[in-house]
């Protein structure tokens, strides 16, 4: 057990340690209590904010509600906002273009008002002119009052006639029918006068074949130097009786080439008188002159010489086929109705002879060797020379169908009517063609009226404007004022030559191009050739005129400029 006295100072320490303790407790309680007060005060405090935080929080979700609300409109107005403004901004795209059309229009419009007003200037002048021709109208149209009463009172007084011109017109039906039997009569008639002219026109040419002869061998004695001894030789012609043969001898063969040749040259009754006067007169002349040169009294009429063959040779038929009995059917008629015929059995020789002969037309079998008609059809549409001839294929009854364009197709056995009238047709083509390029207005210069007649009588066919003078300066004036299209020219004319219409019209600023055509009976020397020499087209002697060489120099000439009405 420890001591009392360190005990008794223990305990007095535990005491006044207690005491401490206790004091520090009260304190501690005392500031505790004042604490719980602050804290009582402050969670009371605290309580209040709270609730006034929930208040608060409770507005502010009111707010945010309301505030997400008024986003979701937002969103809302800002996506409406953003269409609209795509579709202002396509409007604006629109209105754009509107705008820039609208701009060409106003051009347009502008350009289209300049011209309504010229027009309405137009329409202004054009309404004072109708004001006026109104007011004359007016007085016109009393006038044609005035003229319908006096008309009315015509038709009344042919009412009348009528009657008296229907019988009359009875009586002429009747006049017709006979006129119409006198007619076949006089059709009957020609004919064997035209075969009689024919003869005559055959041993006039055989005539001039003889006089042509006879021309020649006087020409070859002249050029022999003449023995003195020889008085009885012939009398050497001269120029002057040169020209009157050459003359002649034109019109001779000219006119009867066209007396021949009725197809292309269709003529009236007294057209025929005039040639045939023209051949009797220049007959006569030519034996006058024969007479003189040979110094006999009387022309032999008898010749050993074969008749000359017309002038202008028949039209070709090509016909490309290697069948017998074809060709015996279709060759002999066609020779008779006026074509020379000519046969090839091959697709080579056939382009050969196209290009050749320029025929009128050229028939060709489907099946002819070596590659049949369309392949030698191609061939020919490749040439430019064959290229417009006419072709007619000639199809078996039992082979294939032939089409091919721009050709006729005729079916074996041939239909020799059907082909005949083809043939017609080609030829009436052909003389369109032929007609298209001869020159619309020809002014001939020659004192000669017989060859001024030829001239016409071969141009007749195609309509061509024809005007004749006789004499050089008439020729030369003529050309100036009227401007043909061609000239032709005779060198030998009484107060001036060709030579000067030559020279005059390539003086001429106009005429300088004209084509000009020589045709005369003088022998033409080589000085005389040189003064011609690139001013003339060509040069055709009387002595060696052929109609149709005649026509050729003149289809040469180009496309008709002034087709004559």
């Amino acid at each position: 057990m420890p001591d009392s006295p360190n005990l008794s100072s223990a305990l007095g320490e535990a005491v006044s340690q207690g005491r401490e303790f206790l004091a520090r407790v009260e304190s501690a309680a005392g500031a505790i209590s004042a604490e719980l007060a602050a804290h009582e005060q402050a969670s009371r405090q605290w309580a209040g904010e709270r609730q006034a935080l929930k208040d608060e929080d409770r507005r502010a979700r009111e707010q945010l509600e309301t505030v997400n609300a008024t986003l979701a409109e937002l969103r809302q107005a800002v996506h409406r906002i953003e269409e609209e403004r795509d579709q202002v901004a396509h409007d604006r795209d629109q209105a754009r273009q509107g705008r820039e059309a609208a701009e060409r229009e106003l051009a347009t419009t502008t350009a289209d008002v300049t011209r309504l007003r010229e027009q309405l200037g137009m329409v202004t002048t054009d309404r004072d002119t109708l004001q006026t021709e109104q007011i004359q109208w007016g007085l016109d149209r009393e006038q044609l009052l005035a003229s319908e009463a006096r008309l009315k009172e015509r038709v009344s007084g042919m009412d009348a006639d009528l009657a008296s011109e229907r019988a009359e017109h009875q009586a002429l039906q009747t006049r017709h029918a006979e006129l119409t039997e006198q007619s076949n009569k006089l059709a009957a008639d020609w004919v064997a006068r035209r075969q009689a002219l024919a003869a005559e026109i055959a041993a006039q040419n055989e005539e001039m074949e003889q006089v042509r002869k006879t021309m020649l061998e006087n020409q070859e004695r002249e050029r022999r130097p003449v023995p003195s001894q020889s008085s009885s030789q012939p009398v050497v012609t001269s120029g002057e009786q040169n020209h009157q043969i050459n003359s002649r001898l034109n019109a001779l063969v000219g006119f009867s080439s066209v007396l021949v040749d009725e197809r292309s040259h269709p003529l009236t009754v007294e057209e025929r008188r005039e040639y045939v006067r023209y051949l009797h007169e220049s007959a006569v002349k030519l034996g006058e002159a024969l007479r003189l040169i040979t110094g006999s009294r009387g022309a032999n009429t008898e010749s050993t010489l074969p008749a000359v063959e017309n002038e202008r040779r028949p039209p070709d038929i090509l016909v490309a086929d290697n069948d017998a009995e074809s060709r015996q059917r279709i060759e002999p008629f066609l020779k008779r109705a006026g074509y020379e015929v000519v046969y090839v059995d091959n697709g080579p020789r056939a382009l050969e002879k196209a290009s050749h002969l320029q025929p009128l037309a050229i028939l060709i079998d489907g099946k002819l060797p070596p590659s049949g008609a369309p392949a030698l059809v191609r061939e020919l549409r490749k040439d430019p020379r064959t290229r417009d001839i006419p072709v007619v294929l000639l199809s078996s009854p039992n082979g294939p169908p032939l089409a091919i364009a721009d050709s006729e197709v005729l079916t074996k056995p041939i239909d020799r009517q059907q082909l005949v009238q083809l043939m017609v047709r080609f030829d009436l083509m052909a003389d369109g063609k032929r007609a298209r390029k001869m020159p619309a207005n020809v002014l001939v210069i020659d004192d000669d009226p017989q060859a001024v007649g030829l001239v016409k009588a071969i141009l007749k066919p195609f309509n061509v404007r024809v005007s004749a003078v006789d004499s050089a300066r008439a020729g030369i004036e003529q050309a100036l004022r009227n401007k043909p299209d061609l000239v032709i020219l005779d060198l030998v004319m009484p107060g001036g030559d060709g030579f000067e219409v030559v020279a005059a019209l390539r003086r001429d600023k106009e005429l300088s191009r004209v084509p000009i055509l020589v045709h005369t009976a003088k022998t033409l020397s080589a000085e005389d050739r040189q003064r011609l020499d690139g001013k003339v087209e060509s040069i055709v002697e009387k002595a060696e005129f052929q109609p149709e060489r005649f026509l050729e120099l003149l289809l040469k000439r180009g496309e008709r400029r002034k087709r004559a009405a």
